[in-house]
C-alpha cells in the first residue's frame, strides 16, 4: 500500500497500534459492552413510556433487534481488529516526488530508510498491525485514488524548487572565492567604470544592453563586457592565476628566459575557457550542490551547452557566495568599511531603501517553503490521532452507523489533501509563468532573486492561500457530505424500524380482537 509521505508510514503503523491497545483496554474493562446495554435500556424505556400497553413489548423487541443488528454490524466492520486486513510494515511504501537531485525516485519503505525518521524515535512499531476491515478499505481506496489522480495530472515545472536549490548554492572553496574576488577587482570594476565613462559615445553598447537587458552589467559575467571591444578582451589579471599556463605572446612583462609557472589571462579568456575558465568552475559547483538545476533550466527554453544556459548557472553560484573580510574596499563581497560612522550610514541607507517590500516578499517566500515541508507532516500526525481515538468515538456513539460513515469520509478527505497540494503547486507554477512570460525575466526574478516587488508578494500570498485554503474548504465540504451520507443511511433504515413497530402494533391489535 502506498501512502502520501514518509512520516505517514510510521503514523499509520503507530496509529493502528494505539487503536489496538485502546480497544483491548476497553474490551478487558467491559466498556465496549456498555453501548449494547444502553441500546437495551433505551428501547425498553421509550416504548414503555410512549406506546400503548398492548404494543409496547412488541415495539421494544423490534427496535432492539434492529439497533442491535446495526451495532453488531459496526463492531464487525469498523471496531474489531482483524488479521485478514492487517497492515504489514514492509508492505507500506512511499514514493517521493521527483526532485532536481532525483528526477525518478524509487519507492521507499521501512527497510530502505532514506530519512532521519525511524533512527531513534520511531523504532517500536509492530511488523503486523491488525486493522478493522472498514478502515483498511477506506485507507486503501484513498491512497489508490490519490496516486491515480496525481499520475493523471500534468507535471509542473518546479520553478520554486529550482529557486530553492539555487539559493542553497554557495562557494565554499576559499581558493575559488578568492579567484572570483580577484576577477571582480581586475576585470569587472575597470570594465564597469569604463562603461560609465564611454557609454554615451558608443552606440554598440546600447544595442547590447537592449539585447541582454540593463541588469546584465550588474554581474561579473556580463555579456556586454565580454562582447564589446576594449573591455574584457583588453583587461587582464593583475597577477598570475593558478592553472593558467604562461603564454609568451601574451605575458610579455615576464622574462622569457625565466618564465613563471602561471600566466595572466585576459578577462574574456579567464571567464569563458571551457576547461579552466572561471565560469566552468562555478558551473561545477552548481552541479555538485544543486544537481539537476541545469536540466530544469532546459524546460524554460534554454538550449543545452548554450552561452545563455552557462551564464545563468554560473550567475547562480556567483551571487550566493559568502562575504570576504578584508581592508580592500574594491574587493567583491567585502564587508569592511573605513570607519564606524561610514558603516552605520551605509547600514541605515541600505535598510531604508526598499526594505519593507524585500522583507515582505522574503518572508512570504520562506513561508511557502516551510508550508511545503510542514503540511504533509501535519497531515500524517492528524491521521495518527484519528486512528488512535477511533475506539473511543465508536463506543461513545454506541456503534453508530452514521459515525462510521462520517469518519470514513473524514479520513478520505484528509488523505485527499495530497491531491489538493499537487493542484495548488500546478496552479502556482502556471501563475508564475503567466506573470513572467519572458524566460529571462522569470530566471532573473526567481532563480537569481533580483526582484521583490508586488508580483512576488501577490504570487506568494495566493500560493499560501491555495495550500491552506483548498484543504480547509475541501474538509468542510467532505464533513458536510459525510454527515449527509450518514444521515441518509440512517433515514433509509428508519422505515424498517417503523415497519417493525407498526407490525408489533397490528399484531397486538389482532390479539385483542381474538380475545
Amino acid at each position: 500500500m502506498n501512502v502520501d509521505s514518509y512520516l505517514e508510514i510510521f503514523t499509520t503503523l503507530f496509529g493502528w497500534m494505539f487503536y489496538r491497545v485502546l480497544w483491548d483496554v476497553l474490551a478487558e474493562t467491559g466498556v465496549v459492552y456498555l453501548p449494547f446495554l444502553g441500546i437495551l435500556l433505551d428501547n425498553w424505556r421509550e416504548p414503555a413510556s410512549d406506546a400503548p400497553i398492548g404494543s409496547a413489548a412488541t415495539i421494544s423487541l423490534r427496535r432492539m433487534e434492529f439497533e442491535l443488528f446495526t451495532a453488531f454490524l459496526v463492531v464487525v466492520l469498523a471496531a474489531q481488529p482483524a488479521s485478514l486486513t492487517a497492515f504489514q510494515a514492509n508492505a507500506i511504501q512511499y514514493t517521493p516526488p521527483p526532485t532536481l537531485r532525483n528526477p525518478d525516485p524509487d519507492p521507499v519503505d521501512l527497510s530502505v530508510n532514506d530519512s532521519t525518521l525511524g533512527i531513534s524515535g520511531f523504532v517500536d512499531y509492530d511488523a503486523m498491525v491488525e486493522t478493522p476491515g472498514w478502515w483498511y478499505a477506506v485507507i486503501a481506496f484513498s491512497s489508490g485514488l490519490n496516486h491515480a489522480v496525481i499520475e493523471g495530472l500534468p507535471r509542473g515545472e518546479e520553478i520554486r524548487q529550482a529557486a530553492q536549490y539555487a539559493r542553497m548554492v554557495t562557494l565554499q572553496d576559499p581558493k575559488l572565492r578568492q579567484e572570483v574576488a580577484q576577477f571582480h577587482e581586475d576585470c569587472y570594476i575597470p570594465a564597469r567604470s569604463k562603461l560609465f565613462r564611454e557609454r554615451s559615445s558608443i552606440k554598440s553598447i546600447d544595442r547590447l544592453l537592449e539585447e541582454f537587458g540593463h541588469e546584465d552589467i550588474d554581474w561579473i559575467g556580463s555579456r556586454v563586457f565580454r562582447d564589446s571591444p576594449g573591455y574584457y578582451d583588453f583587461y587582464r589579471a593583475s597577477t598570475s592565476i593558478e592553472e593558467w599556463p604562461y603564454d609568451v605572446h601574451r605575458d610579455t612583462e615576464y622574462d622569457t628566459l625565466d618564465p613563471p609557472a602561471n600566466g595572466r589571462p585576459y578577462c574574456k579568456q579567464w571567464w569563458e575557457n571551457d576547461a579552466i575558465g572561471l565560469r566552468e568552475k562555478l558551473i561545477d559547483v552548481v552541479n555538485v550542490q544543486a544537481a539537476g538545476l541545469p536540466a530544469v533550466l532546459l524546460n524554460f527554453g534554454f538550449t543545452i551547452n548554450s552561452e545563455k544556459l552557462k551564464d545563468v548557472v554560473a550567475q547562480t553560484a556567483s551571487l550566493n557566495r559568502p562575504p570576504n573580510w578584508s581592508n580592500n574596499d574594491l574587493k567583491d563581497g567585502n564587508t569592511a568599511t573605513t570607519g564606524w560612522l561610514s558603516s552605520v550610514e551605509s547600514t541605515i541607507k541600505s535598510f531604508l531603501s526598499g526594505a519593507g517590500i524585500a522583507v515582505a516578499a522574503g518572508v512570504a517566500s520562506l513561508t511557502i517553503t516551510v508550508l511545503l515541508q510542514l503540511l504533509p507532516m501535519l497531515q500524517a500526525l492528524i491521521l495518527l490521532c484519528i486512528y488512535a481515538l477511533l475506539p473511543m468515538l465508536l463506543v461513545l456513539s454506541r456503534y453508530s452507523l452514521n459515525v462510521m460513515i462520517a469518519m470514513g469520509v473524514t479520513i478520505f478527505g484528509i488523505k485527499f489533501w495530497t491531491v489538493l497540494w499537487y493542484l495548488a503547486q500546478w496552479v502556482d507554477q502556471n501563475l508564475i509563468t503567466a506573470m513572467y512570460p519572458d524566460t529571462n525575466v522569470l530566471v532573473a526574478n526567481f532563480l537569481l532573486d533580483r526582484e521583490h516587488g508586488t508580483k512576488r508578494i501577490l504570487l506568494n500570498t495566493v500560493t499560501g492561500l491555495l495550500y491552506i485554503g483548498l484543504p480547509v474548504l475541501w474538509t468542510l465540504i467532505m464533513g458536510w457530505a459525510g454527515v449527509k451520507a450518514g444521515r441518509s443511511i440512517e433515514s433509509a433504515a428508519t422505515p424498517y424500524g417503523r415497519i417493525a413497530g407498526d407490525a408489533g402494533q397490528q399484531g397486538a391489535s389482532v390479539a385483542r380482537r381474538v380475545v
